[in-house]
């Protein structure tokens, strides 16, 4: 992410091996998935910082992203070399198609795709409003691709790597340049523009004054309820804090606080008062009923310390915290979003987790045991099923996501077409996490620019309260307006201005990159189809 540059260089290197007539022989592929297999757990290994059961998910699921390097270069030499296809087409649509089925397979992992990697250059990023993440990262790899052709073209040899002569004519090679060179003027363009036509409109009235809070609060795994509690502590001292800084004359619209910190040991209840305790609970009905009462008060004293700290308008919340939901006496527990309206605090809404995480949330398979669940110390999560969105007193519409959710590109587009579709469209984009699980690793920069590339597409800004960081305000273009440094407290008075500028990726989708993934595994499918046939053929 430092280093954009080095996303090409290494694109170079790929691109020599398919490049290359040379067969490569099955123990080259091995070593290749090896090698890619490293770099993986290299780039991933903040995942085994969360508790120890995430070693084996830690190398699990690097083992596995490593097949798609192999798998990349196997399918665009077919391409290139069997079908013909110019280098820079073949690469660049099979390296989209692998992405995008890895968005998608197991629940979908799309951090740290190529895109991801120019995240420090935002003007190389205004072209993920109309193809997504995905036109960032083809757009990488063909002008890695033209720019290997044109430098073996005029004659440069590596002595360590010898390629195959560039085949093809200077047409279509300047073809390919014209393209890469419009594409990447006209993002610049359309990134300046937009720059400018904000400089015309100044002052422009912001969608309201957002605290993100952000503390070091200790994970489930590291602490008991009373950490919990003292970590609460921490996030109520710092809210205070920003409102004193503020001083009581300036507005504040929205607190928002990160994943889960809201809990304080004791989570939000949700009890629809039916008749019959649910068996995870040890109660009569008296003594169930009596425990709802004190969850209330609870979390009653929570909000007062909270508003305390405002003399004059209170705000909205958005607070991370489970909630206990019990119908007809059973109990779900949901990672949830609080919306805490100041003239109604006791009918508070939330917004229940969709996308839950693999291996941090449930374990496939373990996850239907739940008694066996309970022994790797994790409480057994249900999935949300409804996109929330909520107004401000200032008319803007925020939409939330928790924790990971941010990372999937289709999820979020999908919130926001939905909440469209029933008039009621978001103008700022809210993402609440708990990466104190990740002790400051490379995992929150990743993180962070999956919020960079989720903005960029959908043209909103995008804000995010990360527990233990990192805490930022991404504004339409993906440029970090404010952020806050990994495993430091603080607080972000983020005032972001409308976009909601329209884009083929709000419309469409991801549906171009899907078409690319059709042409991109057409190999591996008629290869499939071939070793059918044929085995039919065999048993007849």
């Amino acid at each position: 992410m430092h280093f954009p540059w080095a996303a090409y260089l290494a694109c170079g290197c790929w691109i020599t091996l398919v490049a290359n007539s040379e067969p490569i022989r099955p123990r080259e592929y091995w070593s290749i998935w090896l090698a890619s297999a490293l770099c993986w757990l290299a780039l991933l290994q903040g995942i085994r910082l969360a508790y120890w059961p995430l070693y084996a998910g830690w190398v699990a699921l690097s083992l596995y992203l490593a097949v798609y390097l192999p798998l990349f270069i196997g399918l665009s030499r077919t391409l290139h070399h069997r079908y013909r296809i110019s280098l820079p087409i073949a690469v660049s649509v099979v390296w989209v198609g692998c992405e995008l089925v890895r968005a998608y397979f197991a629940t979908g992992f799309a951090a740290c795709m190529l895109a991801h990697s120019q995240t420090p250059w935002p003007g190389m990023l205004q072209i993920a409003s109309q193809f997504g993440a995905y036109g960032v990262s083809f757009l990488v790899m063909m002008l890695s691709a033209v720019g290997y052709q044109w430098i073996q073209a005029m004659g440069v040899r590596f002595r360590w790597f010898q390629a195959d002569k560039i085949k093809g004519n200077w047409a279509v090679r300047l073809v390919h340049s014209v393209v890469i060179v419009a594409a990447i003027l006209g993002s610049l363009a359309y990134d300046r523009s937009y720059q400018a036509w904000i400089d015309s409109q100044k002052p422009i009235k912001p969608l309201g004054r957002i605290l993100l809070i952000q503390e070091n609060m200790p994970t489930i795994f590291d602490g008991d309820s009373i950490d919990s509690q003292i970590g609460w502590q921490r996030y109520e001292q710092q809210t205070s804090l920003a409102a004193k800084s503020l001083g009581p004359q300036e507005r504040v619209d929205l607190v928002v606080w990160p994943e889960s910190t809201f809990t304080g040991g004791i989570p939000r209840f949700d009890w629809d008062k039916s008749p019959g305790v649910p068996p995870e609970f040890e109660d009569s009905e008296s003594e169930f009923e009596y425990r709802f009462s004190q969850f209330n008060s609870n979390h009653q004293f929570k909000l007062n310390r909270i508003f305390d700290s405002f003399s004059e308008k209170l705000p909205f919340l958005l607070v991370g915290s489970d909630v206990l939901k019990v119908r007809n006496g059973k109990l779900e527990r949901y990672n949830s979003a609080l919306w805490i309206n100041p003239e109604q605090p006791n009918a508070v809404e939330y917004y229940a987790k969709g996308h839950l995480v693999m291996f941090g949330e449930y374990i496939p398979v373990v996850s239907w045991f739940p008694k066996l669940v309970a022994t790797f110390g994790m409480g057994q999560l249900a999935s949300g099923e409804m996109a929330v969105n909520w107004h401000l007193s200032s008319g803007a519409v925020v939409s939330p996501t928790i924790c990971f959710e941010n990372v999937l590109p289709h999820v979020v587009r999908s919130r926001i077409a939905a909440s469209k579709s029933l008039g009621n469209p978001p103008d700022i984009l809210i993402n609440i996490t708990n990466d104190g699980w990740f002790r400051g690793s490379s995992i929150l920069n990743h993180h962070l620019a999956n919020g960079v590339l989720a903005a960029v597409e959908n043209r909103r800004p995008m804000l995010i309260a990360a527990n233990n960081g990192i805490s930022a305000w991404i504004d339409g273009t993906g440029r970090v307006q404010l952020a806050l440094p990994p495993l430091e407290a603080g607080f972000i008075a983020a005032e972001p201005i409308p976009d909601g500028r329209w884009g083929l990726w709000q419309w469409l989708g991801d549906w171009p990159a899907r078409i690319l993934a059709l042409f991109a595994f057409a190999p591996a499918m008629e290869w499939l189809s071939r070793r059918f046939l044929k085995r039919n053929k065999v048993e007849k």
